[in-house]
């Protein structure tokens, strides 16, 4: 078990061994959730490259504008 202080502001630093072992960067984002046994839940979500999204789109009757216009929307 890792313990981390609530500092001013009531700021958090995510520990190292949990960092590392969840290859968390200071670009991705953590998620906020509240449980049913009201515990709190964190979920990492890593920040996307480009090679992230290569393949991601696979309807061959879009053009690219068309492909990004519904990527952004959350369609793809």
């Amino acid at each position: 078990m890792v313990m981390t202080k609530i500092s001013k502001g009531y700021k958090i630093t995510i520990p190292r061994i949990i960092r590392r072992e969840l290859n968390i960067s200071e670009v991705d984002k953590i998620e906020w959730k509240i449980n049913e046994n009201m515990n709190i839940e964190l979920i990492p979500h890593k920040k996307k490259s480009m090679m992230d999204l290569i393949g991601i789109i696979s309807d061959e009757d879009l053009d690219a504008l068309e492909s990004c216009e519904k990527a952004s929307k959350g369609e793809l």
